[in-house]
């Protein structure tokens, strides 16, 4: 009895997720001082202004040297907003801020320019161009529109 409720309780919440515009998000970052892998989840409304959380940290299999600076971003979580500043069919350009706490201690806030394209309703492939301390960031991103899968 308990399985069948823990199955049936998996299938409406994977029912009630397709009917949300949730989308999955996964990223690389590539700052000056390492790279960071992230993830994040959203919602898109109907003006496709995109609200979510994000979680990024560093990614030390691809970085060759050891960080000897003293401080550096371990880890980075909190919210994030997509603005659309042009949208087309299959190509997209927004503007993507990410706002939150920095290591658990610092808080920090992240302006970039994605663009992406969609080459099937569900799966969108993006770059951006941002900044992390005044400094150039680059970004590639493979995003999951949730809702587009059926």
């Amino acid at each position: 009895m308990k399985k069948l409720a823990v199955i049936a309780l998996t299938i409406l919440f994977i029912h009630t997720l397709s009917a949300q515009d949730i989308t999955a998000r996964t990223y690389i970052e590539k700052t000056v001082v390492a790279s960071k892998l992230g993830t994040a989840i959203g919602y898109i409304f109907p003006c496709n202004v995109e609200v979510g959380g994000f979680y990024q940290k560093n990614a030390e299999f691809m970085n060759g040297h050891e960080i000897t600076k003293r401080f550096y971003e371990k880890e980075f979580a909190g919210m994030y907003l997509n603005l659309p500043l042009k949208h087309y069919r299959k190509i997209n350009f927004d503007l993507n801020i990410r706002t939150g706490a920095v290591n658990g201690k610092n808080f920090a806030i992240t302006p970039s320019l994605l663009g992406s394209y969609r080459p099937v309703k569900a799966i969108k492939m993006g770059v951006g161009l941002g900044t992390r301390m005044f400094r150039p960031t680059l970004q590639a991103a493979l995003s999951i529109r949730l809702s587009k899968l059926h």
